[in-house]
Order: C-alpha cells, then structure tokens, then sequence
C-alpha cells in the first residue's frame, strides 16, 4: 500500500439496517445464554466424560465454547455484509488506511478517558456502599484470581487481550453501530451499542465504567472510519486490566480494591 493511499480517508459503505443488528444480537445471547451449556454438555457427552466444574480442564472448554461462539457470530456478520448486500467486509472498519494516525488518536483519546473510567468505579462503589451494597468481583476476574494452572491462566490472558477485542470490535464497533445509525443517528447510536456492549458484560457494579469505554470505542470508531484505533484501546484496557489482576493475585494475596 502506498504513502498515498494510506493518507486517504475511505468513507465507509453499510447496507445492513437495524433488523440486521437485532437478527445478530439475538443469535449473540442465544451462543451466549443458551448455546454455551448445550455445547458443552454436547462435548461431554460425545467424548464421554463428565468434568469437573472447578478443574483446568473445565475452564479449558468453557474458554473454547466463548471462542466458537463469538467466532460464529463474527462470521455471520460477515455473511450478512458479504453474501446478503454485497459488500466488502471492509466496510465494517477492517482497513489499514491511516492506521498509524488512528491509532494515536485512540491512544491520545484513552490517556483522557481512563482517569474518568476510574472515577466512574469510584462513585459507583461509593455509592453502593452508602446503601450498604458490597460490590462484587466479576466471576472472570475471580476465576484469574483463583486459576492456578498456567496453561488455562495463559489461555485467559490470551483470550482476554486479543481475541475477545477484536471479535467484540468487529460485532459492537463494526456492525452494530452502522446498523443503528441509520435508524437512529450517530450520537444515539454509539450511546445505544455502548449501553448494549455494558449490558453483555452482565455486571452492575462495572456497567458504568464499560458504558464510559464503549462510549470512547464508538466514537473513535466514528471518528477514524476504522476499528484499528477502537481493537488498539481495547486491547490496552484489557491488558492494562490483567496486569493489574496479576499484581494483586501475585503480590495482592488475591485481594482486589474497588476503583
């Protein structure tokens, strides 16, 4: 690619309505809610053998059935962009234009919104504890606090940094946000896929927190034309998020503060 063509600012093209969205996120929660269990207990029972709950072998599975299912819905994605309106997937933001440029935007953008993300956890905390609600520690945070084998723990981190954004760019950044803002608007429809992006993550006391983030990814997503910048500060959130839950399982005893 050249100098030119990377200086270029390629407007991106969507065909797919919010019908589309609605059709993905449903499959979304249905891989997600319902899929997930009858997958596994599928493997178990083709393989003949009934794991235990709290073993690496378990978490092993349960990390590859997530895989798969965002896998799949990423693929449908592009199925609907490609096969059903004729369009390249290129159009969900998946390009190199200008890529050095947008990620310095996302990284310029992030160094502002993490001090507001933290203040966010702290209110919320504040808040809960005021009526006597203790926050509780997300379930995936707890399983790489209590993980003590390092393949399942090096699968996590794995999985957490670069698999999980890129696949939830691709299907809250890329397709939805399009999808909504032909119905509803650009403003109200990175507002609407940061809300839904929090609401998946199923926890009340970090919705506000995520709802800040996707806020961030969306706009840069809007702003570059690209997910490159969206994947980039998502990936650095999640692994700014590891390395912390490392301090603490390592040097912390396991203990985590509310932020």
């Amino acid at each position: 690619m050249s100098n030119i063509q990377t200086k270029q600012r390629i407007p991106l093209e969507y065909r797919w309505s919010i019908k589309d969205a609605i059709k993905v996120l449903t499959a979304y929660m249905v891989f997600t809610f319902a899929g997930m269990p009858v997958l596994i207990r599928f493997i178990q029972t083709v393989f003949g053998f009934e794991i235990q709950t709290a073993s690496p072998s378990f978490r092993t599975m349960i990390l590859f059935v997530s895989l798969l299912a965002n896998l799949l819905i990423c693929l449908y994605i592009c199925y609907i962009v490609r096969f059903e309106y004729g369009q390249s997937i290129v159009n969900l933001g998946l390009t190199l234009v200008n890529i050095s440029d947008n990620i310095k935007i996302g990284l310029k953008r992030y160094l502002v919104t993490i001090p507001v993300i933290m203040l966010a956890g702290f209110i919320i905390n504040v808040v809960f504890t005021y009526y006597g609600i203790m926050p509780e520690i997300q379930d995936v945070v707890q399983w790489v606090l209590d993980e003590d084998s390092t393949i399942v723990l090096a699968c996590l981190i794995f999985f957490g940094i670069i698999v999980a954004p890129i696949m939830e760019e691709i299907i809250f950044r890329g397709f939805l946000i399009p999808a909504l803002k032909s119905y509803f608007g650009m403003r109200y429809a990175i507002f609407i896929s940061a809300a839904v992006f929090a609401a998946v993550h199923m926890d009340i006391f970090a919705f506000l927190q995520i709802f800040i983030l996707g806020i961030l990814l969306g706009y840069l997503y809007e702003k570059t034309q690209s997910l490159a910048a969206s994947i980039v500060v998502h990936i650095l959130h999640n692994s700014l998020t590891l390395a912390l839950l490392m301090y603490f399982k390592f040097f912390m005893n396991g203990k985590v503060p509310v932020f």
